[in-house]
């Protein structure tokens, strides 16, 4: 049954990266800014290798940066904070997509946090997941 949860491939189609916006504190203390996390969970006992490509509308894509979700864990992989080989960071207050293959099927989904202004907002979005 557990082999049943997540799939191989999930896609983001809307993903940008707010500009770093005023402090936020949560009740935990300290200062949050904005930020996007792509949230994994691997529900199984084999770690989980992913391969995650950005592709943008106006620049080369950025292809296959790896990672993993160690077994029976969750991650959130921070994209403001990302830095990729021969790249550096991801470009922030450009609107981007996401493709995530895992080899191993994982659920995820894309969440952000936006503190640009007086009121801050937080959206997350299930992907669209396939095995194909």
């Amino acid at each position: 049954m557990m082999n049943e949860i997540g799939k191989n491939i999930w896609v983001f189609p809307d993903a940008y990266l707010p500009a770093k916006g005023q402090p936020y504190q949560t009740s935990r203390g300290g200062n949050h800014f904005s930020h996007e996390s792509l949230c994994m969970i691997n529900l199984y006992e084999k770690d989980a290798l992913v391969k995650i490509s950005f592709y943008y509308e106006d620049n080369d894509p950025y292809e296959n940066y790896e990672h993993k979700v160690e077994a029976k864990r969750s991650l959130h992989l921070r994209l403001d904070k990302l830095v990729l080989p021969n790249y550096g960071n991801l470009k922030s207050e450009v609107p981007y997509s996401i493709v995530v293959k895992s080899n191993i099927k994982i659920v995820a989904q894309l969440s952000r946090l936006d503190t640009t202004s007086n009121y801050n907002s937080f959206m997350t979005s299930l992907g669209w997941g396939t095995n194909v």
